[in-house]
């Protein structure tokens, strides 16, 4: 069947159908010839493309279109062929080959017709693209206005943390008469006061005391996060037991156990988180005073730090006043202090751009929740 397929003893080419013609045998001659090399010009292109562009959409249906366009070229060669030799089975079998790729692109082809279909027109993209160049430009003015409302902040920040330093530094001039003039009466009139004066001259003293620790509080608050802002890998769990073996040196006879986790590590400046596990520790070390069982606990995960105690614990209901300023849950006979360290500790949080949170209950310790960015910028899960 083979050999009957390509025996082409009878046959004639297609010339000689034509009565060797000439007008129209080199019409269709010429016709073929360009035809078949068209194609075989724009399955080429296709291939290029195919080949630079790897990540084409819809690559195999592109790349059965090239096959069956470069398969028309060949037909149409052996169209031209055959004008002068009459090999019509080598055609009738580019012929069938034409035919099975051209069923398969069609099969194919159609499915996706659809999704064609939603593709996007010009106009489409046109407005789509201006839409985003309209919010590109949105974008940057906001960012432009964002950072002159940045720089406006640093600005009001400097000139609140110069006011804060003037006024304190001219608060302690008359501070320092009025404690002066108060321990020289009482040391040279003394004996001529009575016991209610010499109450008055002590409570005058104390008033100076504790206005003078308001100063340096509001100093400490306002140098909290002031100087050069760096960020590193910080030894959480090393600065947490320096603190707590000052605090021990500092009151040996206390009791307290302490329970820091090893390998804790935060992303951040480590003067800042210094101060902030002192603030917090300080505390828990203060509040665990009234404890049958003092206990200390520093836990967490990266970029995480929990510290709680066993303490005296708040009423949760006056949560909302924990980190403002110089505002106390405790009465000072009980607690002494001016609250500031807890306000300080949200400032350095919040300058980090990380999430401070507290849980207590009174009489049942405090726990206080830290969690800052890392150098990706995620801040994890608080607890």
């Amino acid at each position: 069947m083979i050999g009957a397929l390509f025996d082409i003893a009878g046959l004639v080419p297609h010339g000689v159908c034509l009565a060797w013609r000439p007008s129209l045998f080199w019409t269709l001659a010429v016709a073929d010839g360009i035809i078949a090399l068209s194609y075989l010009s724009i399955s080429a292109a296709i291939t290029l493309y195919l080949v630079k562009r790897a990540d084409m959409y819809l690559r195999g249906v592109a790349m059965a279109f090239a096959a069956f366009i470069l398969l028309c070229a060949s037909s149409h060669f052996s169209d031209l062929w055959t004008l002068w030799v009459p090999d019509y089975g080598v055609q009738a079998v580019i012929k069938v080959l034409t035919a099975v790729v051209s069923l398969i692109t069609a099969v194919l082809l159609w499915p996706l017709l659809p999704h064609a279909l939603a593709l996007p027109t010009s106009a489409q993209l046109m407005a789509a693209n201006q839409a985003l160049e309209a919010e590109v430009a949105e974008r940057r003015a906001a960012e432009a206005m964002l950072r002159g409302r940045e720089a406006e902040l640093r600005a009001a920040n400097a000139e609140l943390d110069s006011f804060a330093y003037a006024v304190s530094h001219d608060l302690r001039a008359p501070l320092r008469a009025m404690s002066g003039f108060c321990a020289a009466l009482k040391e040279d009139h003394g004996a001529d006061l009575s016991a209610e004066a010499l109450s008055y001259l002590d409570e005058i003293a104390h008033a100076g005391r504790h206005m003078g620790a308001l100063i340096d509080g509001i100093l400490t608050l306002s140098r909290a996060t002031r100087g050069e802002f760096q960020r590193e890998e910080v030894d959480i769990s090393a600065i947490a037991h320096g603190v707590v073996a000052e605090l021990h040196r500092a009151e040996p006879h206390r009791q307290i156990a302490c329970d820091i986790q090893p390998n804790l590590t935060a992303w951040g400046d480590p003067r800042m988180l210094e101060q902030v596990l002192r603030n917090l520790l300080e505390n828990a070390w203060k509040y665990t005073s009234v404890s049958a069982a003092p206990r200390i606990g520093v836990s967490g995960g990266r970029n995480a730090v929990t510290v709680s105690d066993s303490g005296a614990g708040f009423d949760m209901a006056y949560a909302d006043k924990l980190f403002q300023p110089f505002q106390r849950l405790h009465r000072q006979d009980e607690f002494p202090g001016i609250g500031i360290g807890l306000s300080t500790v949200a400032r350095i949080v919040h300058r980090h751009g990380g999430r401070i949170t507290a849980e207590a209950a009174l009489g049942k310790g405090a726990t206080f929740h830290v969690t800052v960015p890392g150098p990706e910028g995620i801040i994890p899960p608080p607890g």
